[in-house]
């Protein structure tokens, strides 16, 4: 049944491990249209990627969803600075 009613959502495509939501995934795959709002990462280019921060330091293991008050926070990147970031993190 369609009772034409639109929706308006907003939120992310991707968690910080670049997976997709999957009620992201549904939304997306049943939009009509999708409208961008486009974020700055710090190095100018333009960010899609989210980057968990742990105590200020990135973090790629864990959780899909982690709150932890002041010590989880969330940085929009490019796709160049976040794996750059995955590299340095990995790599020690």
């Amino acid at each position: 049944m369609q009772d034409n009613i639109p929706v308006i959502c907003y939120g992310l495509r991707t968690d910080f491990l670049l997976q997709s939501f999957p009620a992201s995934e549904r939304l997306l795959a049943l939009a009509h249209t999708l409208e961008e709002l486009k974020t700055v990462c710090r190095c100018g280019k333009k960010a899609v990627c989210n980057m968990r921060l742990v105590d200020g330091k990135p973090v790629f293991t864990g959780e899909q969803i982690a709150i932890d008050g002041d010590a989880v926070t969330y940085e929009s990147v490019c796709g160049g600075c976040y794996a750059k970031y995955k590299s340095l993190v990995t790599s020690n």
